[in-house]
């Protein structure tokens, strides 16, 4: 007998059958029956049908409307924008959508705009005004981020069904306000104690927490994703991205000590010839100055975003690879490598081309995280289409349904993202 269990979602041999596969006669058939099951799990490739042209069309215009109408285009740019790459992304034959109204995401730019005014320019002007938006910020942010997240799955469909986000509120507060009190805490205390600077740099201590926060932050994401009733879980910990960062992190260190040392070294090596040498070698090498600074920061640029690459890449694969659903796997396998050459590429072209190389960039960037991303389930098929009995059940029954959904996700919410 074999059971199915829920906390790996592979099949096992059932307590009572553990002792016959002791015995060596029973060896071959055990070895039948798992290599029989391993086949009946099928994997799917998620693909991008779009193209670079397609979506230039689409990114020009936007941009062209967002300048025109000083930005108020942007948030039926970025409905434009999503149901393209939303519509492109097929699954199994079958595409995903986005439903999103524009004036849910206008109304989550005007606050956007008015939060950013109130940080720089309101935050200054007494202790006060200060410690009030402070406390605004704080208790606001994370309540506004869940509102996020529920409105960017709410209204994303995968055949006729509707994606959730069921992260609580009182999850979102435990995860997001740490993280509003370490980036704020600095402006804080730069309005509360001006005068005294040195502070500022205990100020900036709680950013090593960082690593602890970005964790905490994917495991609420990826805990309350969901498709229709099919609800995700994570096995990510709060300490599984240190590791990464403090590798990364001290390599750029590194990098950035020597860098400042041989500049150090180079204009020191001046000092005990004085003016003359000085004049000799600005005379002889000023025509080199300038392009060999500009190749020393493209060259540090370009260390830093291996840094950052490989940081990404990480992150990413640690964070799907935790994440599944019932009786499906996810397996991200992202190369860092490949990505790394893929992004210079988009950077210099980008560069070359005066940004009009940028959507191309998006959607080679976006084709190639697909490209390595795979989801493994048994009977897909049937799992959709029990959800889809279950809606139209609930349909049925005078309850809401999955297809007209929580209502309040759009009443209520609004999104932040550019």
């Amino acid at each position: 007998m074999q059971i199915q269990t829920e906390a790996t979602g592979r099949w096992q041999l059932a307590p009572e059958n553990l002792a016959a596969t002791t015995f060596p006669e029973h060896a071959d058939t055990a070895v039948a029956d798992s290599a029989e099951i391993i086949e009946q799990q099928t994997e799917y490739q998620p693909s991008f049908t779009g193209t670079g042209k397609e979506y230039f069309r689409i990114w020009i215009v936007n941009l062209c409307l967002s300048l025109a109408t000083l930005g108020i285009y942007s948030a039926w740019a970025k409905v434009r924008r999503l149901k393209y790459f939303d519509r492109n992304t097929q699954l199994n034959g079958a595409a995903f959508n986005f439903h999103g109204d524009p004036m849910t995401i206008f109304r989550g730019r005007i606050i956007a705009v008015l939060l950013l005014f109130c940080y720089h320019y309101l935050f200054t002007f007494s202790k006060a005004l200060a410690l009030s938006l402070f406390a605004i910020f704080l208790l606001g942010v994370p309540w506004m981020m869940r509102s996020a997240l529920r409105f960017r799955l709410r209204n994303t469909s995968y055949m006729g069904l509707r994606c959730q986000f069921h992260g609580t509120l009182a999850g979102a507060y435990a995860t997001y306000l740490p993280v509003g009190l370490v980036v704020l805490l600095p402006g804080l205390l730069g309005v509360l104690i001006p005068h005294k600077p040195g502070i500022m740099v205990f100020a900036f201590i709680p950013y090593l927490s960082w690593p602890w926060l970005h964790a905490r932050m994917r495991m609420y994401q990826h805990n309350g994703l969901a498709v229709a009733g099919i609800k995700s879980s994570c096995s990510l910990t709060k300490g599984s991205f240190f590791l990464s960062y403090f590798i990364i992190g001290l390599s750029l260190l590194i990098f950035v000590m020597l860098v400042g040392m041989g500049t150090a070294i180079f204009f020191a090596s001046f000092k005990n010839h004085a003016a003359e040498s000085y004049r000799i070698f600005m005379e002889a090498y000023s025509w080199v100055l300038i392009p060999a600074g500009f190749l020393v920061v493209l060259l540090a640029y370009a260390i830093f975003l291996s840094g950052s690459t490989l940081l990404q890449v990480k992150i990413w694969n640690k964070s799907w690879n935790a994440t599944r659903f019932p009786g499906v796997e996810i397996d991200s396998h992202l190369p860092y490598k490949a990505y790394y050459f893929l992004q210079m590429k988009n950077l210099f072209l980008t560069l070359l081309t005066l940004g009009l190389y940028r959507p191309f960039a998006v959607v080679n960037v976006y084709r190639f995280r697909l490209q390595h991303v795979s989801l493994k389930a048994v009977g897909l098929e049937q799992l959709l289409a029990m959800q889809h009995a279950q809606v139209a059940q609930a349909g049925k029954s005078g309850q809401v349904g999955q297809a007209s959904g929580d209502s309040s996700a759009d009443l209520f919410g609004f999104d932040l993202s550019w």
